[in-house]
């Protein structure tokens, strides 16, 4: 025998799925707004070091108080973004922080001896660099090698604990960023962590840069791995 609800609460019923709905819509159009808003924003060490992909400028003045960032460092190479560096620096100045813009090795390289990558050294162990700001198109790659080598050089971790510990953002580490921390762990494995970057920079990487920037990635790592 079927059982027939009165009008009203038929009304009420369609009215709460309906409202549910547009709720449940809501809530998704805010998450994806707040998505590309905070594009693979995370604060990667507290106090220290947040993350994202670039951003737009009204986000940099937003964030940059809130996290007192005193540095940012914009690793895309120039004209990649086209002229929206023009916009980044007037609003990371107007916030009170100062730009840096450093082109880093290109997503498809494992290379430590890249000269850039030195230069990253000097401004992670300049203490006026902090709090600091890391960003590159996508913040997924060019932005966790120059992660690694703060957790390697500053934190004491090995490459497997830093790549581990950031967020994936819905993919894995590409195989060339995998190799470049290895490869970069393999490099100044031995030597202090935080101390005269600049002295030892030229004897650190010399006898590591031909085995390095050769082979495929995966024959890097694995060569990492069994060191």
């Amino acid at each position: 025998m079927r059982l027939l609800l009165p009008i009203r609460n038929y009304r009420l019923v369609v009215g709460t799925v309906c409202a549910l709905l547009l709720l449940g819509g809501g809530v998704i159009a805010w998450n994806v707004h707040q998505h590309h808003r905070y594009k693979h924003f995370a604060v990667h060490d507290p106090g220290k070091v947040v993350r994202s992909a670039w951003v737009d400028d009204d986000v940099f003045a937003e964030l940059i108080p809130k996290y007192n960032i005193r540095t940012v460092v914009n690793l895309c190479y120039p004209g990649e973004m086209g002229d929206r560096n023009v916009g980044q620096r007037r609003a990371v100045e107007a916030a009170g922080a100062r730009l840096i813009e450093l082109e880093f090795p290109p997503n498809d390289t494992w290379d430590i001896a890249y000269p850039a990558v030195a230069e990253m050294e000097r401004i992670l162990t300049d203490e006026t660099s902090y709090p600091l700001w890391i960003h590159c198109q996508h913040g997924r790659e060019r932005t966790v090698k120059a992660l690694a080598i703060y957790d390697i050089r500053l934190r004491g971790m090995t490459a497997k604990e830093s790549l581990d510990a950031m967020p994936r953002f819905s993919m894995e580490h590409p195989w060339p960023v995998v190799a470049f921390a290895f490869g970069y762990e393999s490099a100044v494995r031995g030597q202090p962590s935080a101390s005269n970057l600049a002295d030892d920079r030229a004897s650190t990487v010399g006898s590591n840069a031909d085995r390095s920037s050769s082979g495929t990635p995966r024959d890097v790592e694995r060569e990492a791995r069994r060191q």
